[in-house]
């Protein structure tokens, strides 16, 4: 499996028979000719835009799930047949692909996708979005709120997992992984949603506390980095 951090919250996955890619807003795809799953977790502009309608090149078969957040008409009509949206708490079959979603904390859906044996995780927006200065009662209720969409992932060891670590929730950042990591079994983990700051992912394997958790979290510094896991 050949991984490739796009920007922000975007990811490549190659797998030996097709290719997926997670929340693509801008920057530079991989090419290749293998079928493409192109997910959109939501709308918000760092993770969609339309620009992902014009990867469907003539010859390649790509099927596009998109969160049902995004407005239907923004699909070309030429790509309707070829596009499923998703609800949260919803399983799906397309072509090979068994997808189920969790709901977001803040707008649309998680992916869980089972392809080729893999199990990859892709979060989205869900994150304990905990905030200095909020009130206490909101970020009680934030923090039952993820762990509790995270339940269900201890059941089944997932391979890639794309978790938000976030440098604007400042001395929070780390939360949403730390959680993340208590409720699943994983064995790579690559940070996502760090606005161009990559000093939180060397600040959060350096932890003290997260020493079990440092092996598992990948080294993202840059756009443009490939990791053969």
């Amino acid at each position: 499996m050949k991984v490739t951090f796009i920007l922000h919250s975007c990811y490549h996955v190659e797998l030996e028979g097709c290719c997926l890619l997670f929340d693509y807003y801008e920057g530079e795809v991989p090419e290749s000719d293998k079928p493409l799953y192109v997910f959109a977790s939501h709308s918000h502009e760092d993770h969609f835009s339309p620009a992902v309608f014009s990867l469907a090149k003539e010859g390649r078969q790509v099927h596009y799930l998109l969160s049902d957040d995004i407005f239907s008409r923004r699909v070309p009509e030429h790509l309707r047949a070829q596009t499923t949206f998703v609800s949260p708490h919803s399983f799906y079959e397309v072509e090979g692909l068994r997808i189920a979603t969790l709901r977001s904390t803040d707008a649309g859906v998680a992916f869980l996708v089972e392809c080729e044996g893999k199990l990859l995780y892709h979060a989205g927006d869900l994150n304990c979005w905990v905030w200095d200065g909020a009130p206490r009662m909101q970020n009680d209720q934030m923090v039952r709120l993820y762990k509790d969409e995270l339940s269900p992932l201890g059941c089944r060891k997932i391979d890639a997992a794309f978790v938000p670590l976030d440098p604007r929730q400042e001395s929070d950042f780390d939360l949403g992984m730390k959680y993340f990591f208590e409720a699943a079994k994983v064995e790579k983990v690559f940070p996502m949603h760090m606005w161009g700051d990559y000093s939180v992912v060397p600040l959060f394997k350096s932890t003290p506390t997260y020493r079990e958790y440092a092996p598992h979290v990948m080294d993202v510094s840059a756009p443009g980095q490939v990791f053969e896991i």
